[in-house]
């Protein structure tokens, strides 16, 4: 592996995503600069529970920070962190809820990232990574989403149009820098510590605890769930890549919500109550991605079955049920 740097900063290391790559760099030597506005978009206990995983480790270091804040991008760089890797994982995210709360979106999803991108061009980061979404493709039918179709991509959410004008502007304010710019897209990404607003650690919740199981449509909608150990194998090796690029990241096979459940019942022994609800606005029925250039540019594909994943991460619930029973299940 090639390192010019071992200093990265990650924005939202106490998210999901961001959480798990702070703890794989760490692993590996890396020292991390963790930066977070611990909002409350979902439950704040989970980002705290996340973070005492990390708190301990003298390799890393916590600064909460709203980026979509001009002040605290100037207090940023008053630290002078010398990182040459930037991993933007910050972002609101919910097509739903992103209907409803427009502007909050723009600010956290473009605002800051614009931000971000200005910093680097400053600073002199070598690398930006900005965490995207399969969400601006739209629906897929059984056609394969591709990255060199940018040109056509018409995001069908204001959650998606915001990603996507991020990835724009970052793009344009660093195109005649030295730092590259790679966009990572994420495919429905799940697994322990996830979301607790996203469907495969709801649809646990709700089945452990004898609850109904809200599914909005008739289930039969299918996506690409990604596990997140192999979406951080991904994002590192994403890092080493020596020029700008955007990867779509996500599993071979799609899957539906329904079976989803039913891998569940069979990993808890529990029967579901399932009940269906009005289908969320312009919820695409496939969500089905191309892998050839990730697999071709960075040798990277994913190794975890739906099955595996959802195993572990039943698991992590049952160990960690007294906390997580407790949290806010349903969109804001």
């Amino acid at each position: 592996m090639i390192v010019v740097n071992n200093k990265v900063i990650i924005s939202a290391s106490a998210g999901f995503i961001g959480f798990h790559l702070a703890k794989k760099l760490i692993n590996m030597g890396f020292e991390v600069i963790g930066v977070d506005s611990l909002n409350d978009a979902y439950d704040v206990r989970l980002k705290n529970l996340r973070l005492s995983q990390l708190s301990f480790n003298k390799n890393y270091e916590f600064h909460e920070l709203n980026l979509s804040d001009p002040n605290s991008i100037s207090q940023l760089q008053t630290l002078n962190t010398q990182a040459q890797t930037f991993y933007h994982m910050a972002a609101r995210a919910g097509v739903r809820q992103s209907f409803l709360e427009p502007y909050g979106y723009v600010l956290d999803n473009t605002v800051a990232t614009t931000n971000v991108a200005n910093f680097c061009k400053v600073t002199g980061v070598s690398s930006l990574i900005i965490a995207s979404t399969s969400s601006i493709y739209g629906d897929s039918g059984e056609n394969l989403m591709r990255e060199k179709k940018d040109e056509k991509i018409q995001p069908p959410s204001v959650y998606a149009s915001t990603k996507l004008s991020g990835e724009i502007l970052a793009k344009t304010i660093l195109d005649e820098s030295d730092t590259k710019v790679l966009i990572p897209r994420f495919f429905t990404v799940y697994g322990p510590y996830g979301r607790p607003d996203m469907s495969i650690l709801r649809f646990i919740h709700w089945i452990i605890n004898k609850q109904e199981v809200q599914v909005f449509g008739n289930g039969e909608q299918r996506r690409s769930f990604t596990y997140v150990d192999d979406v951080i194998s991904a994002l590192v090796k994403v890092m080493n890549h020596n020029s700008s690029g955007t990867f779509n990241i996500g599993s071979n096979n799609t899957v539906s919500l329904n079976r989803v459940i039913e891998i569940i019942e069979d990993s808890t022994d529990v029967k579901s109550i399932v009940v269906n609800k009005e289908r969320a606005i312009k919820d695409p029925d496939v969500v089905k991605p191309d892998l050839s250039h990730i697999k071709d540019t960075l040798d990277w594909e994913p190794t975890t079955l739906i099955d595996q994943g959802v195993k572990k991460t039943v698991e992590w619930y049952l160990e960690n049920i007294e906390l997580l029973k407790s949290l806010n299940y349903i969109n804001k």
